[in-house]
């Protein structure tokens, strides 16, 4: 990379923790330990920082959890505001990060979600009830907040979608951010 400054990536936190995942019935414990390899892989071959997001689903229901739309979550009592604290704390630690690093300058370039996620979804987002569920373009909740709170203390990044079954998506997506 020919810029002059570190890239970040804030990640959301299954990227690096998959144990905080929903747990689907039928599939092997293995799908949900350790990281997202080929993701990791393909971020350190770009020498990229991470930061890691907090998992709203995680940290106010726990696992195992049953699987929920944004429309159910946004239901729940308290998450909204839970997903807007948490947000607001991610958006403030970016801004700290890019303020204080100095020598040299960190840039934060881009906020990786993940694809049909109620709270992390970018443009894959599981919209209705459980039994009417459908996908809609729009944001989860966490990243619709969080794009908001950058906003809010004046950080311009793009958003990008992981698809955690295609990973080689993600790979063109984070070589089209290093065009500096």
């Amino acid at each position: 990379m020919k810029c002059k400054e570190i890239p970040i990536l804030a990640v959301s936190h299954c990227i690096l923790n998959r144990s905080t995942r929903w747990w689907q019935n039928g599939k092997s414990i293995n799908s949900n330990i350790g990281m997202n390899i080929q993701i990791l892989e393909l971020l350190f071959r770009f020498e990229v920082g991470l930061v890691q997001m907090p998992c709203p689903e995680f940290t106010f229901c726990g696992n195992p959890r049953p699987p929920r739309t944004r429309d159910e979550y946004s239901m729940l009592p308290g998450f909204v505001e839970h997903c807007r604290r948490l947000a607001e704390e991610t958006a403030e630690n970016l801004k700290v990060l890019v303020e204080k690093a100095e020598n040299p300058p960190v840039k934060i370039l881009a906020v990786i979600g993940v694809e049909r996620s109620p709270t992390c979804g970018v443009k894959r987002t599981p919209v209705g009830r459980v039994g009417e569920r459908r996908y809609t373009d729009e944001m989860g909740l966490f990243t619709d907040l969080l794009s908001k709170s950058l906003r809010r203390v004046g950080l311009k990044v793009p958003f990008i979608g992981a698809d955690l079954d295609r990973p080689e998506e993600l790979a063109t997506s984070i070589s089209r951010l290093f065009d500096c």
